[in-house]
């Protein structure tokens, strides 16, 4: 009878090894799947920059900014630094903030403090 028991034993240690091997087989299929589906999202990406990187769209945009060039019939204007009109007087007293942006926010906010 105690030869039966040891037999049943081991038996049972050596199932319960093989379905624990299992299990982590399983999971570390899992997790190399999860990474393939993850690799297999960068490819795409690439693959769509890289569709965009041999467009036309691409090259012709990339000409105007590196060498200024336009398409046929185009005019580039190229305004150089400088000679920017400034803004009228109104409208530049009208854009300059008469106290820090931080305390325009706050007070947006929180609304302006009291004075006493």
């Amino acid at each position: 009878m105690a030869v039966v028991l040891i037999i049943g034993v081991l038996l049972a240690v050596q199932f319960g090894r093989q379905v624990y091997a299992n299990w982590e087989i399983g999971q570390r299929a899992a997790a190399i799947q999860a990474e393939i589906e993850a690799v297999d999202g960068q490819n795409a990406e690439l693959r769509r920059e890289l569709a965009y990187l041999q467009s036309d769209a691409y090259i012709s945009a990339e000409a105007r900014r590196l060498a200024n060039l336009g398409a046929s019939g185009e005019q580039v204007l190229i305004i150089p630094p400088g000679a920017e009109e400034p803004l009228p007087e109104e409208l530049a007293a009208a854009a300059a903030p008469s106290e820090p942006m931080i305390e325009q926010w706050l007070d947006l906010f929180f609304g302006s403090p009291q004075a006493p």
